[in-house]
């Protein structure tokens, strides 16, 4: 038979000074065993305890700083909302001024204007189908829940729109400009009007005929200046005309010189409206100090006095 394992005993000794009596204690290893157990127990059970305290702590933290961004996030949000809404203001202003800029220029009809509104500065009946409210901007509500990049791309299309619509305005205004620095639109020299554009006794025949031109009697020497921008073609003695000068101004522009006394310019030449040309004199056939000028426009003579604008 199995014989009962023995409980192994130790015994613990507390010696004091020499005066006392020392104390001894019998422990036995079970109790010592059960004592480390409890105490194992009570280190582990500790430690879980403190390990979930820090563990909570941190996700608090966590959630905190999840918190301040959430929140970050829906300021930003509703910054971005408000910027939208401004761009979006500012661009349906800049459609109607652009619609208005192309049909002063003659660009667009008028009735354009009928698509786009008019009144103050709300343009809250503004119906053009090239800006909407609706279909550029969401409430703020909805753009805390959906994302703003397919608003701010739509946003982006129509300002460049704009912009192409408006370059296109600009390049038109330039030409307009150039045409205008190519149109005859000054007196070449000053004087009094001796001979009108159109029927009239030819003053050396006697006989009834048309006169393409007009004549500007003056002093003889008197600057003759260019009426507008241009390119000498011709600065030459010619029979009926005496010293002449044709300048081309494009555009379909030509306007002709006769009678001159002297050249300032040459074959070839540039000249800008204001530049002096020449001066007044009585070459060729003519009767008296005056000078000759002709407007034609793709070689069709036309009346010089409709184009004259300035007053002398």
């Amino acid at each position: 038979m199995k014989t009962a394992k023995q409980t192994r005993n130790y015994s613990v000794i507390i010696v004091s000074d020499a005066t006392a009596s020392n104390k001894e204690f019998t422990v036995s290893s079970k109790l010592i065993k059960n004592a480390v157990l409890a105490f194992s127990f009570l280190v582990i059970f500790f430690g879980f305890i403190i390990f979930s305290y820090l563990t909570m702590t941190l996700d608090k933290q966590k959630m905190k700083r999840l918190e301040f961004d959430a929140k970050d996030k829906r300021q930003k949000i509703s910054e971005l909302s408000s910027t939208i809404e401004i761009l979006n203001k500012r661009l349906k202003n800049m459609e109607i001024y652009k619609e208005r800029i192309m049909v002063a220029t003659g660009l667009t009809s008028p009735l354009a204007l009928k698509e786009v509104g008019s009144g103050g500065p709300e343009f809250g009946n503004a119906g053009s189908n090239f800006l909407s409210t609706q279909e550029v901007l969401p409430a703020p509500q909805s753009l805390l829940q959906k994302d703003t990049a397919p608003k701010a791309a739509d946003i982006r299309d129509k300002a460049q729109k704009i912009e192409d619509s408006l370059k296109s305005v600009e390049k038109f205004v330039n030409q307009q400009k150039l045409q205008l620095a190519a149109t005859p639109v000054i007196w070449p020299t000053r004087g009094y009007i001796s001979g009108v554009f159109g029927n009239r006794v030819h003053p050396f025949t006697g006989r009834y005929e048309f006169h393409y031109a007009i004549d500007i009697a003056t002093q003889l020497g008197n600057k003759i200046i260019a009426p507008a921008d241009g390119v000498v073609l011709v600065a030459e003695p010619k029979e009926y005309y005496g010293k002449m000068i044709i300048i081309d101004h494009g555009f379909g522009y030509v306007t002709r010189y006769g009678h001159l006394s002297g050249f300032n310019v040459r074959e070839g030449q540039r000249v800008h409206r204001y530049d002096v040309i020449g001066t007044v004199g009585t070459t060729g056939r003519s009767n008296g100090p005056h000078l000759h000028y002709e407007v034609r426009y793709f070689d069709k003579p036309l009346n010089p006095a409709d184009f004259i604008l300035d007053s002398q």
